[in-house]
């Protein structure tokens, strides 16, 4: 049985050594794809209580990896289409070929605490996929001139967790995944911070995640929790590469 993930590059790049540059749009434009992305956003619109907004994201191009660097070539995209190929339309890109899907870049931080804890969230269930699952805390790459990916993440941490920077003790790139249901490229970050568990959980946001799952930092412990029918196909590629 296939797994539901993809390591696309393993590694443990510190941010000095992730290196982005831009380029402009390949997403290909098919009319019929088109009006399917229009199709979608008016199904969810019209969702109670769903509030879209079709934020600015930053489309996988390219990307090269060795031991000592990890350089990603993205373009612009938003949410939009994100919503009308990878998340509603994955089938596009076997039926038309992968350069028209959105493709946008995402980020998932797989917390270690000061005191020897793995921490996901459990995803609630107003969340726009996967809700009540276990996924890592995460967001999108948004663009920026110039852009720094690693901020992206301490941002994501500080609104979903209230972690400041100045407690986070390391921060490094430990991958890029694909979630083989979205075929949406993941990049993979293992961050340790100076706080506990119960500090980090008491913090917790709840407007994306009902609870913190907490997992030893043991490999059998990992291992264990890889097998999880609620990780999300992310969290378990997290945890892969967490092991590596």
């Amino acid at each position: 049985m296939s797994l539901p993930f993809q390591i696309r590059a393993v590694g443990n790049w510190s941010r000095d050594q992730l290196i982005v540059r831009w380029t402009a749009g390949g997403r290909r434009i098919v009319p019929e794809i088109e009006a399917a992305i229009d199709r979608a956003w008016a199904e969810a619109s019209a969702r109670p209580g769903i509030h879209l907004f079709d934020g600015p994201m930053c489309r996988l191009e390219t990307f090269g990896a060795s031991s000592d660097r990890l350089e990603l070539t993205l373009s612009r995209t938003s949410y939009r289409p994100f919503l009308g190929t990878n998340m509603t339309n994955v089938r596009f890109a076997e039926d038309y070929g992968a350069d028209v899907m959105a493709n946008p870049v995402g980020l998932s931080a797989l917390l270690e605490t000061a005191d020897g804890w793995l921490l996901l969230g459990r995803r609630n269930a107003s969340v726009a996929y996967y809700p009540g699952r276990i996924h890592p805390f995460a967001g999108a790459l948004e663009p920026a001139d110039p852009i720094d990916v690693f901020a992206d993440v301490e941002r994501e941490l500080r609104e979903e967790l209230s972690l400041m920077p100045d407690q986070i003790t390391t921060i490094h790139c430990i991958g890029m995944a694909e979630d083989r249901h979205l075929r949406q490229p993941e990049l993979i970050f293992h961050v340790s911070a100076a706080k506990t568990r119960a500090q980090i959980e008491a913090a917790l946001d709840r407007q994306e995640h009902d609870a913190i799952e907490a997992i030893p930092t043991g490999p059998r412990a990992v291992e264990r929790m890889i097998r999880d029918k609620q990780l999300t196909p992310v969290a378990a590629a997290a945890l892969t590469l967490f092991l590596r």
